[in-house]
């Protein structure tokens, strides 16, 4: 899985959208390879010669694990992750709650090498992991504006920025159907919890042991409350500690991982390989 930042402004106005989304995962997965104008025709993705939504939804897609992508003179190289592969394989056109779910946590996850700590996609990132505490529940555009120029300084395209990321959570041909954000009006939102259901601990897992790939690569047991705290995976789920029992039960009933807590602090060990936790995506559903 590709943990480089994408460009800060990498939707160019552009929604992800689940429609787009699916047809370029179908490309990836045949050819894979060409210019901009070559991938939109292919693929049936609205573009031109020097603008359109191809290379928006080829970085959205980047960002959600889902494809590798490659770009020289012009050109772009595209390939399904093992997540892509099987995404398209078992949901083909992104219907799945579950499959937004992952979708929507990696790409809201950190890039562990930054400091201050940004994001993968850092005006995800800003809003979902890094501005629980500094927005609040409730929060507005021009709350969130302030929040990224603080960040990031002034810059023009902010402004279109901060009113795009929410609207991805309430347009229905994008993220609305998870409810994490639910509008209050005059460009105000309310974030919601995820909600604590078998279905979605496959794609907790996924992003769970994706971030414990990332950030003690070389470590088979961690302290569960760091990998935690640094994954920002209860930011991002709106969880408190105590709502993650179920899930956590769940990952061990699965034989994923052991916990320890002789020691007063939890230790997990894993017990599964991260593309083994990948394949369960759709497990728990009925």
């Amino acid at each position: 899985m590709d943990w480089t930042p994408l460009p800060l402004n990498f939707p160019q106005d552009f929604l992800p959208d689940r429609g787009l989304l699916a047809r370029l995962l179908a490309f990836a997965g045949e050819d894979g390879s060409g210019t901009m104008v070559e991938i939109g025709a292919a693929a049936g993705i609205p573009t031109g010669r020097s603008t359109g939504k191809v290379e928006p939804m080829i970085h959205y897609a980047c960002g959600m694990g889902l494809i590798g992508a490659e770009k020289t003179r012009g050109r772009w190289s595209l390939c399904l992750t093992a997540l892509g592969a099987l995404v398209i394989g078992e949901d083909r056109f992104l219907d799945e709650p579950v499959t937004l779910w992952i979708s929507h946590l990696l790409l809201c996850r950190p890039d562990p090498a930054s400091q201050p700590m940004r994001g993968i996609a850092d005006a995800w990132f800003a809003l979902f992991a890094g501005g629980s505490m500094r927005l609040g529940r409730v929060f507005s555009r021009d709350d969130l504006l302030t929040f990224l120029t603080e960040r990031h300084g002034s810059l023009g395209y902010l402004r279109s920025l901060s009113g795009l990321v929410p609207r991805s959570y309430v347009e229905a041909a994008c993220f609305g159907s998870l409810g994490v954000l639910t509008p209050e009006g005059g460009e105000r939102w309310r974030r919601q919890p995820a909600p604590i259901q078998r279905e979605l601990f496959p794609a907790c897992s996924i992003a769970l042991f994706a971030a414990w790939d990332r950030l003690f690569p070389d470590q088979a047991q961690v302290d569960l409350g760091e990998l935690l705290s640094r994954s920002r995976l209860l930011h991002l789920l709106g969880w408190e500690l105590a709502a993650t029992e179920p899930w956590l039960g769940w990952m061990v009933d699965h034989g994923l991982l052991r916990l320890d807590q002789l020691t007063g602090a939890a230790l997990a060990l894993r017990l599964a390989e991260t593309r083994a936790v990948i394949g369960g995506l759709y497990d728990e559903l009925v």
